[in-house]
């Protein structure tokens, strides 16, 4: 069953990637590529993180130059939780989606040996684009001084290359779940829609869940309300795209069978190195694949656990939006403690 995971929108200087599908109705975004980054010598491979900017004694705010613009990381109180944790390098988040550049300043130190289901290779570039932001969003690394703060700045990504083109089979999607099940994977993340059920992709998410491993998949963009796989899946973290008044985007797939909703529009950069933003289901779902990196770090090693304390803690949105409100990464911060 071919698979559509993402259409990228060039649009007054503004990346728009969306999980499925074309989108009817978009607004643009008011903000244009003026930051540039000279090179990946600026990333943090090879050293230490510098120390985080402490603004209170139960906030970190990273000193990333595009920080600034991070609305929807402000708007969740990710400056509480990375107080409490920054992620750790042993906690890996696949990205399975169309391969990850290694380019990518914000990325030096966090991707870890991959795999290409489309060829069985262990080289998993990104010509699309779409699994680079992705991981942005995850797992970039923050407080570096370079490009944006990811939301698990210190855990690992492990690229599961599948649409290389930017669509994919059920099977090659099955594939990479069941590949990053067998190589480490705490989180894997799904910022893909399928056209509609599928057993092998059901099978190998059910196989990843009886693992112990968290999934978290996007909800879609087609703006309805009928249920989208693999979000709809048991077990499945679907993730609704929220605006900054924790409204659904007209475009974005919602109701009361997803699980969470997140803010869809992170600040990435692109391969030049200028500041993006991702909008899409695709991009709030990185996000709570983060916090859930966040919360596995932190000792909640339970798939149960950590969806359980993303719904309670979570802001309240209407039930027709989703089941379990808004994410909230202060309310986390709280139940965690110091």
């Amino acid at each position: 069953m071919p698979l559509r995971i993402s259409r990228i929108l060039p649009l007054v200087g503004v990346v728009l990637a969306f999980a499925a599908g074309p989108v009817a109705t978009t607004t643009p975004i008011a903000r244009t590529a003026v930051f540039t980054i000279a090179g990946s010598g600026h990333g943090t491979a090879g050293r230490a993180l510098a120390a985080p900017r402490r603004t209170s004694s139960s906030q970190i705010v990273p000193d990333d130059p595009w920080w600034s613009s991070q609305w929807a990381l402000a708007r969740i109180g990710m400056p509480s939780l990375w107080h409490v944790t920054e992620g750790s390098p042993s906690t890996v988040i696949a990205v399975v989606d169309t391969g990850i550049d290694p380019s990518q300043p914000d990325l030096q130190g966090a991707i870890l040996p991959g795999y290409d289901v489309t060829n069985g290779s262990s080289d998993t570039p990104d010509t699309f684009g779409h699994g680079t932001y992705v991981a942005e969003v995850a797992a970039g690394r923050g407080d570096n001084g370079v490009g944006a703060a990811g939301v698990c700045w210190r855990c690992s990504i492990l690229p599961v290359r599948v649409a290389p083109d930017g669509s994919a089979s059920g099977e090659d999607i099955a594939q990479g779940i069941r590949w990053a099940v067998e190589h480490g994977a705490n989180i894997i993340n799904l910022s893909i829609v399928l056209n509609g059920y599928d057993s092998t992709v059901a099978a190998a998410v059910e196989y990843a869940e009886e693992s112990g491993i968290v999934v978290v998949a996007a909800a879609g963009n087609d703006g309805g309300t009928t249920p989208t796989y693999p979000a709809d899946l048991p077990g499945v973290i679907g993730v609704v795209a929220t605006d900054p008044s924790d409204q659904p985007y007209t475009w974005s797939t919602h109701g009361s069978w997803t699980t969470v909703a997140a803010p869809g529009c992170s600040i990435v950069g692109d391969p030049s190195g200028a500041e993006l933003q991702f909008c899409g289901s695709s991009a709030a779902t990185p996000l709570v694949s983060g916090l859930a990196g966040l919360l596995w770090s932190a000792g909640v090693h339970s798939a149960a656990a950590i969806r359980a304390a993303l719904t309670t803690g979570s802001a309240p949105v209407d039930g027709s939006v989703t089941s379990g409100g808004r994410v909230d990464a202060s309310a986390l911060a709280a139940r965690l403690g110091p």
